[in-house]
């Protein structure tokens, strides 16, 4: 089991409650073997002939792979964030994961240098990678997990150089990359960049717009704007 999705890590979505596993027509083997394991250990606890449920799973085994996992308590998962300067971040698995490890390992793949059993290693040299990075880390939610990320003390002003922000607490720097990720921004980007996507932003989520409409999509459209303007304010105090 655990082969088949390490396997398949680059062509897993991560959905609210389970994951899908997309075909692989070079993994046509390991995707096989994987469906006879479900079949055998279906059969063997329900008690019924094993041949018919594992010709009919083969039959599908072009098809993407749905698992969806029973409710369970959030359970959280603690990771260390280190920055050696601009171009080099070491996150750390403060609590051992492997279901968070394999989505942030498919999430920053590209930038992706080393890892061992709790840590990955990623080149950030560009501003796209810095942005990779700020996108993986605004989703705290995963499955049934939660993420809690701990950054050092400097990691802000070595990965940005001249970082103004309201601090370097992990409240702080999460509410940072959070209000960017709203306008879809990288953190540094310049006061008229930001400037010019709020005013697209809010014109799209004014609640006038949507006057006419139901109570619940004019709820939706007020609250976005209200984020919106929370989030404006606070960047453009810090910037």
């Amino acid at each position: 089991m655990e082969e088949f999705f390490d396997h398949h890590i680059h062509n897993t979505l991560f959905l609210d409650n389970g994951v899908l596993v997309l075909n692989n027509e070079g993994s046509s083997e390991q995707k096989e073997e994987f469906l006879d394991t479900l079949s055998d250990r279906y059969t063997t606890a329900n008690d019924l002939a094993n041949p018919f449920y594992r010709r009919s799973l083969r039959k599908c085994r072009s098809a993407a792979v749905r698992i969806e996992i029973p409710y369970r308590k959030a359970e959280k998962v603690d990771i260390e964030l280190f920055a050696f300067g601009p171009n080099r971040v070491k996150l750390t698995f403060l609590t051992p994961n492997r279901w968070i490890m394999r989505y942030l390992k498919q999430q920053l793949s590209s930038l992706v240098t080393s890892h061992t059993s709790n840590q990955i290693y990623i080149d950030v040299s560009t501003i796209a990678s810095k942005a990779r990075l700020e996108k993986a880390l605004n989703r705290r939610e995963v499955l049934h997990y939660v993420i809690n990320y701990n950054y050092d003390e400097e990691f802000m002003s070595k990965l940005y150089g001249n970082y103004k922000g309201w601090g370097h607490s992990n409240d702080e720097v999460d509410k940072m990359i959070r209000y960017h990720a709203i306008f879809d921004l990288p953190v540094g980007s310049k006061l008229e960049d930001l400037k010019k996507r709020y005013r697209q932003l809010a014109k799209r989520y004014h609640p006038d717009r949507v006057n006419s409409k139901s109570p619940e999509i004019i709820n939706k459209y007020t609250e976005k704007f209200k984020l919106l303007q929370e989030a404006y304010g606070a960047l453009q105090a810090a910037g």
